[in-house]
């Protein structure tokens, strides 16, 4: 949360668009150092660098030769044997083509003490330029020096080749040259390459007599201005490109975890503070309220604010607030209706109206029912629809909640007058439980159970609240019956005659401490926007209009 925390703070000095700004110039740098700031661009890479390996061990069979042509054969392979390959790659990798006059000093190579015995010029991109690179082939010696006579060209090479084959193995005479030519280098003059252009320059070399096999290559030359001459073999660990797209991934990471996993900045809106709070009880009304705490924490969260939900029903939850100390402020209950309490009256907040639905299955065919008819159900007078609404048999099934449900105690004072009835079925259709008993009758754990139950279950009977009879409906058929021929209508409240609303209340062991995580969170849950938004898409009545004053209906429960 800290590292979070200080990703925030940086994100809100830096602003998002600098940090995008940021990583689009990072990874355009490369590409503006190669084709703009260094736009032309020559790169080699020596492929092949190796002796021949034809030696004297190759052909020994343990016997002195005997005839003249096998003394030529080891001469011949004793000269081999010092021979070595080099194979060079070169290309234009820049952006622009490099004309002969873009060079400051020609591209050269050197073969340490190796001498030159021949060269020549392979896999070119185009015929045109194999012949201009070999004819601006020169070749010099150790010092390489620029003077003329020491600039041999490839046919030079060529010519000396046979004496020195003829010397070497002695058995034709030659002229004896006035001065031995050991070239150790070759430069390639005039070169000309349009982009991506290409060629390979392989050269044959021979090791001098006292020394081992050596593989010293050194390359020369420069480019004018900004241009580069670059070994593809030698990378560095560091690299621009590799720099600049590293720290343009790092930004990239710094973004996407600033931006999906920091919390937004706080509501100027929402007083927060370090604390944490549980709320228990009603199970009908949890699921709001735990949607409205995860948006007040959220707000708070870097503050410290931390809140919990459990759903334990109206009863329990209303029975451990009265249960604490009079400083512990730490709980909070929801309760549907007001709840009696022994001993200490817990504080309590109007948050919303509840409005309940008697429901059916929707083979049943009715849409209204009475009071009486009600009571003659549950009571186990009424076993059979047909007792009801006449027509073909059905049996009565009753799906009800346990005795920790503020619906079921609100549905028992407020429609029925008395209780349920006793538990006869654990799956609803038969007296599975108790064959003895009046009525079938189950039980399930919460309301939005009580609605799925009713919605697939034949002749099922059961109450619950408005929104979850709404979100039953969108998976089985169920029918939200009047009760006397009334719906409950907020324009006129209890007027209206319809018997089964409440009041949600929030109760506390005392009225929160000002500034408490309990009395911000409560007076988020009263009066903020949000939360109100919650409540009312939630087909809840919020208790406090928008302008912060009380709902008068709320009074009525």
């Amino acid at each position: 949360m800290v590292v979070l925390r200080a990703l925030q703070s940086v994100l809100d000095f830096l602003g998002p668009g600098n940090v995008v700004l940021g990583i689009v110039l990072l990874i355009a740098t490369p590409f503006v150092d190669r084709f703009l700031i260094r736009r032309k661009r020559i790169t080699y890479r020596v492929l092949y660098n190796s002796k021949i390996g034809l030696g004297l061990e190759r052909l020994h069979d343990g016997t002195e030769p005997a005839r003249a042509g096998q003394r030529q054969l080891y001469q011949v392979a004793e000269l081999l044997d010092r021979m070595s390959i080099v194979v060079i790659r070169i290309r234009n990798t820049g952006g622009y083509d490099i004309d002969a006059d873009d060079f400051d000093r020609p591209l050269s190579f050197t073969f340490g003490r190796r001498v030159v015995w021949n060269a020549r010029v392979s896999e070119a991109s185009t015929e045109e330029i194999r012949e201009r690179v070999r004819a601006g082939l020169r070749f010099f010696g150790a010092e390489g020096s620029h003077d003329p006579v020491d600039r041999d060209s490839l046919r030079t090479v060529r010519e000396r080749l046979p004496l020195w084959m003829a010397r070497w193995v002695g058995t034709v005479p030659s002229p004896k040259l006035d001065v031995e030519q050991h070239w150790h280098g070759v430069r390639v003059e005039d070169l000309a390459l349009r982009r991506k252009q290409k060629f390979k320059l392989v050269v044959i070399l021979r090791e001098p007599d006292d020394s081992g096999v050596t593989k010293d290559i050194e390359a020369t030359g420069k480019l004018k201005d900004s241009g580069l001459l670059k070994d593809e073999k030698r990378e560095r660990l560091i690299t621009l490109p590799r720099a600049t797209g590293a720290l343009a991934a790092l930004l990239t990471v710094f973004l996407v975890l600033s931006l999906v996993f920091v919390p937004p900045p706080a509501d100027s809106t929402v007083a927060c503070a370090s604390g944490e709070v549980r709320i228990e009880g009603s199970s009908v009304f949890m699921p709001t309220a735990s949607a409205i705490a995860q948006d007040f924490q959220r707000v708070c969260e870097s503050q410290g604010t931390r809140i919990t939900t459990a759903p334990t029903g109206s009863v329990e939850g209303v029975r451990a607030v009265s249960a604490l100390g009079p400083d512990d402020l730490g709980l909070l209950a929801l309760a549907d209706g007001r709840q009696r309490t022994d001993g200490a009256t817990p504080h309590s907040e109007q948050i919303g109206i509840v409005v309940y639905h008697v429901v059916v299955n929707a083979s049943v065919g009715l849409d209204t029912v009475t009071t009486a008819q009600l009571r003659s159900i549950y009571d186990g007078t009424t076993t059979d629809w047909n007792q009801v609404r006449g027509g073909e048999s059905l049996p009565i099934r009753i799906v009800g909640r346990g005795g920790e449900s503020g619906s079921r105690e609100l549905f028992e004072q407020k429609v029925l007058g008395t209780g349920e009835g006793e538990l006869s079925s654990n799956g609803c259709r038969t007296k599975d439980r108790n064959p003895e008993a009046a009525t079938i009758r189950c039980e399930r754990g919460s309301n939005p159970e009580v609605a799925r139950e009713v919605g697939r279950t034949e002749g099922a009977i059961g109450y619950a609240d408005a929104p979850s009879v709404a979100q039953a409906r969108k998976d089985n058929p169920l029918t939200a019956l009047t009760v006397d021929g009334k719906a409950f209508d907020p324009a006129v409240g209890v007027d209206s005659g319809y018997p089964f609303w409440t009041v949600e209340y929030l109760y506390a062991r005392k009225k929160p401490e000002p500034g408490s995580v309990a009395a911000n969170f409560v007076d988020y849950l009263l009066r903020h926007d949000s939360a109100r938004a919650r409540l009312t898409d939630a087909g809840y009545l919020p208790c406090t209009t928008s302008e912060g004053a009380p709902l008068e209906l709320c009074n009525h429960r």
